[in-house]
């Protein structure tokens, strides 16, 4: 499970770009939340290395992610372990914890803080068994709160 930072109430522990994670594996951030539209076009990664990567997109040049969340957002995740998982039908809503994000806009030129929720994610060339004898790509439900600050526009 990639985890960076530490989720401490509503003020999480930070790690930029270049820090370590547990004392050892370095961390990458590369981000950008720049106007469009109505609304906000999102990149966003985050890597430690040796274990995983979250990559957060939203369609170029449509400002699909707005103060009210976002749709049709491709997530990402890359692990070590389990493979890459793969969705572009997420939605970006502004919880943290379980509960709103605590500022207010959650998001604006340069920073974004919210929750990015993928349940149909799916992995290639892993295959799930149907109970009338049919397969189809192995999917699960992948969910991760974020903050990006200081990015790019």
């Amino acid at each position: 499970m990639l985890q960076i930072g530490t989720s401490t109430g509503g003020n999480p522990t930070r790690v930029n770009d270049g820090d370590t994670q547990n004392g050892s594996q370095k961390v990458q951030v590369k981000c950008t939340v720049s106007p469009s539209g109505g609304g906000f076009d999102v990149q966003l990664q985050a890597t430690e290395n040796g274990v995983g990567t979250l990559i957060i997109t939203s369609p170029a040049g449509q400002g699909a992610v707005s103060d009210q969340g976002g749709q049709n957002i491709t997530g990402v995740w890359e692990s070590q372990t389990n493979g890459t998982y793969r969705e572009s039908d997420c939605t970006i809503s502004y919880m943290y914890n379980g509960s709103t994000v605590p500022d207010s806009p959650p998001i604006a030129s340069g920073r974004i803080w919210g929750h990015i929720s993928c349940p149909n994610a799916q992995i290639g060339g892993v295959t799930a068994m149907l109970p009338d004898g049919g397969v189809m790509d192995k999917t699960c439900d992948n969910e991760a709160d974020f903050l990006f600050e200081n990015c790019g526009q």
